[in-house]
Order: C-alpha cells, then sequence, then structure tokens
C-alpha cells in the first residue's frame, strides 16, 4: 500500500471535503483536474500510474484555492445605482414580454446584474453569454439548447425544440449582445413573438456595450433600427452614472468623502469604470496599503489613466 505524506494526505481530505461540498467526487475531479477514478484507484492502492505526480497536482490546486482565499474577494454581488437599473430593466422585460435593451460602458455592473438576476429567477429566467465565436443563430441555439440538455443538431430541431422548453413568463438575457448579427437576433425574437401569438409573453433582453444599439453600417442600419422599434425598453448607462453612494456600497472600508472614496470615485468615473476601480482597491487591499497614497501608487503601477 502505498504510504501517503502529511501534505499528500492533506490534499486527499480536501478533495473528500470539495467532493461533499460539490455532491459528487466527477465534479470535484472535474474541478481540480485530477479523476475520480484516478483519486479512487489512488485511494484503494490499485493506480498504476504515478502517484506522486497526480498528488503534486492536487496539492498544487488546493495551495493555490488556499492562497487565493487570504487575498480581496470583490465577488459578491452589490446594488450600485447602475446595475439596480439594469436588474429591474430584465426585471420589466420578463413582466411585459418582447425585447428590451440594457447597454453602457464596459465594466459598470451589468454583467454582474444580468447574474444576480438569474441567479435569483432560477427557474424563470436563462442566462448566455455570446461572444464572437459563438454569434451565429445556430451555434446560439446550441448554447440555449445546452441549458436544457438539448443535442439534436439541425437549426429547426433546435428552434423547435428550445421552443417547447420555454414557458409563458420566462426572459432570456442575452449578454454580450453587441457580438449578435441580424439573423441572431431575428431568429432570438422570434421565441417572443411565438409566446405572443399564444397570447402568452417571453421576454428577451440584451445586455451589450453601446454598439448593441447603434450599430453602423450600410443596409445592417435599416434593419437594426426596425430592431429597435420594436424595442419595448432601451436603457442606455455610462460610467459617469456612478455616484459616491455606489462607492460606499462597493467599499465599505472607505470612510464617505475621504481622499480615497474620491479617488475611486474618479477611477470608476474613467474609461476603466466600476470594474477598474475594484481592481485598483484589490490590488491595494493585497499590498496592504489602501490609504490614498497607496491607492495611488498602485494605479500608476497599473498603468491606469487617473
Amino acid at each position: 500500500m502505498f504510504e501517503f505524506t502529511e501534505r499528500q494526505q492533506w490534499a486527499l481530505d480536501k478533495f473528500r471535503e470539495l467532493s461533499a461540498e460539490l455532491g459528487s467526487g466527477n465534479k470535484a475531479g472535474e474541478q481540480v483536474g485530477v479523476s475520480n477514478a484516478t483519486m479512487s484507484a489512488i485511494r484503494s492502492g490499485t493506480y498504476r500510474g504515478n502517484v506522486d505526480n497526480q498528488l503534486a497536482k492536487l496539492i498544487a490546486y488546493f495551495e493555490t484555492k488556499e492562497e487565493a482565499a487570504g487575498t480581496y474577494d470583490p465577488t459578491e454581488y452589490v446594488d450600485t445605482s447602475v446595475s439596480s437599473s439594469v436588474y429591474d430593466t430584465i426585471r420589466n422585460c420578463q413582466l411585459k414580454g418582447g425585447l428590451a435593451i440594457a447597454c453602457g460602458d464596459a465594466g459598470i455592473g451589468k454583467t454582474q446584474a444580468a447574474k444576480q438576476f438569474a441567479k435569483e429567477h432560477a427557474s424563470s429566467c436563462i442566462y448566455i453569454s455570446v461572444n464572437p465565436c459563438i454569434k451565429s443563430p445556430k451555434s446560439v441555439l446550441k448554447l440555449l439548447g445546452s441549458r436544457f440538455n438539448i443535442s439534436t443538431s439541425s437549426l429547426d430541431e433546435l428552434w423547435l425544440a428550445v421552443a417547447n422548453k420555454l414557458s409563458d413568463g420566462m426572459v432570456l438575457i442575452i449578454d454580450e449582445a453587441q457580438h449578435l448579427g441580424i439573423r441572431t437576433i431575428e431568429t432570438l425574437r422570434s421565441f417572443s413573438d411565438y409566446f405572443d401569438g399564444k397570447g402568452q409573453t417571453l421576454g428577451i433582453c440584451f445586455v451589450g456595450n453601446p454598439e448593441t444599439v447603434s450599430r453602423l453600417g450600410g443596409r445592417q442600419k435599416a434593419e437594426f433600427a426596425q430592431i429597435r422599434n420594436r424595442t419595448k425598453q432601451t436603457k442606455i448607462f455610462t460610467s459617469s452614472q456612478i455616484s459616491s453612494k455606489d462607492i460606499r456600497l462597493l467599499f465599505p472600508a472607505i470612510e464617505e468623502k475621504s481622499a480615497e472614496a474620491e479617488f475611486l470615485l474618479k477611477i470608476a468615473h474613467s474609461s476603466q469604470a466600476v470594474r477598474g476601480a475594484v481592481n485598483l482597491y484589490s490590488n491595494a487591499y493585497d499590498n496592504g496599503n489602501t490609504t490614498y497614497k497607496g491607492l495611488v501608487a498602485m494605479a500608476k503601477f497599473m498603468e491606469l489613466e487617473v
């Protein structure tokens, strides 16, 4: 039987804890990069590969997570003025059905609000994020289908399968919607039309940067204008809307109207937006100095536009 070192046993125990937390060893194995089958074989003494190498991966993973736990964690949702308005826009879209657009500067809290809404309305909301590689009608339908374990591949079957899984009163949130072309937007809009034709509602909220509602270029310009005319609500947000109150909510350890608060607000109003202010504070915190001088020094180190 293989004799584990103290550190190896520590990693094995951490794997058991993670398995219990996630609900299965397979999920834990996917997360750490060492399969549950391998872990079972190692524990039973039947693994034929290099045990030390596999456990070294496990140790490295949990040591990284342990060290990361000591750094500043900005993941908790904060109900700022912008994120609150985005949240309300999505809710209104769900209540009324049809199309809505919530767009604005990068890093001001749109995605956080969208994810928070999806988290709080898990049974009636589907959130997806598109990108330059997932933007065609078929790829977006496949992404939506994956939320319902739909595996069919033809475009018409995908549309029908997704439509049958959607229900009255739901809302779809499409994040990074500036990547979508007219055919994909029309495909998504058709779901809303389908439910409207049955006297029911399905909301589709497009979340993205300003390009989402200000497309340029010949033929498509008129087509996108038509989409906008059929949109029930369009909200555009900017970093200038971030307030001093928002800074207090984002950084409760910073005193109101202090030099630190004013500096962070200045960062939030720049092209860095809220994300930049949070990244700055996070790095300054990890560096052990969140005073005004510490924030300024870190901003210079990060080469932020101040």
